[in-house]
C-alpha cells in the first residue's frame, strides 16, 4: 500500500489532493560531493534547530527554504554539466511529459524548463477526480522516466539523465501558492535571461492563473 510519506536522503509528504512545488534537474547539474557537502550542512543546522529552537518547524521551514534557494542559486548559474534542457527538442520532451498528466492525475497549474533544471506547480488529483489516484513519488517518476528515455534516444546516449531525487514542497495555502507560481514564472528573468516571464518560450501557466500572475 502507497504512503502519505517516504523518505530517501530528503523527507517528503505526499498527500492525496495535496498542491506541489518541485524542481528536478539534470544528473550532472550538481556534482555528488557537492550535494554531500550540502547535505551534512543541512543535518547539522537541523541538529542544532533540534535542540535549541523555541520555534521548530518554523525554523525547520526557513532551514528548507534556505537550502533550495542555494540550490536554485547554483542551478541558475548553469556552470556544471551540459546544459542539455537548452535544446529546445529535449525541452519540448519535457514540456509534452508534464502536459501529458495534465488532467489525468494532475492539475498542472505551471513549469518552467531552464537549461538544466524545471520547476513545476501542480495539485495531485483526488479519488473524486480520477479512478486511481497518484501519489507525488508516481507522478514524478512516470515523468522523469519517460522525459529521460526520449531525451536520450535524441541524443543517442543511455544512462542516467535525470538526478534522482526531486525537490519538493507540499504548498500549503493559496498565498504561498500564488508566491510560488510568480517565483516558477520570473525565474528566467531573475537567471538574467529575459526581461519579461513569458518572453521565455519554456514557461508555462495555466489559463484559470493568467488573470491573476503577471
Amino acid at each position: 500500500m502507497k504512503k502519505e510519506f517516504y523518505r530517501r536522503n530528503l523527507p517528503h509528504y505526499q498527500p492525496i489532493g495535496g498542491t506541489f512545488f518541485v524542481t528536478f534537474n539534470l544528473a550532472d547539474a550538481i556534482p555528488k560531493r557537492v550535494l554531500d557537502e550540502w547535505a551534512k550542512e543541512f543535518e547539522i543546522q537541523k541538529k542544532s534547530i533540534q535542540l535549541f529552537s523555541q520555534n521548530f518547524d518554523e525554523d525547520l521551514d526557513k532551514l528548507i527554504k534556505l537550502d533550495f534557494a542555494k540550490r536554485d542559486k547554483y542551478l541558475d548559474a548553469a556552470n556544471q554539466g551540459e546544459s542539455w534542457l537548452k535544446n529546445d527538442e529535449l525541452a519540448l520532451v519535457v514540456s509534452e511529459s508534464l502536459h501529458f498528466w495534465d488532467k489525468r492525475t494532475i492539475d498542472l497549474f505551471c513549469f518552467c524548463i531552464m537549461s538544466n533544471h524545471v520547476h513545476v506547480v501542480f495539485r495531485l488529483l483526488d479519488n473524486f477526480e480520477v479512478k486511481t489516484p497518484k501519489y507525488l513519488d508516481e507522478v514524478m517518476h512516470s515523468i522523469k522516466r519517460f522525459s529521460a528515455k526520449k531525451c536520450n534516444e535524441v541524443l543517442g546516449k543511455t544512462g542516467q539523465f535525470w538526478q534522482y531525487e526531486s525537490y519538493d514542497r507540499l504548498i500549503r495555502n493559496d498565498d504561498e501558492r500564488f508566491r510560488i507560481i510568480q517565483y516558477v514564472v520570473n525565474n528566467p528573468v531573475k537567471a538574467g535571461l529575459v526581461i519579461k516571464p513569458f518572453e521565455w518560450k519554456w514557461t508555462y501557466l495555466a489559463e484559470s492563473f493568467k488573470n491573476i500572475i503577471g
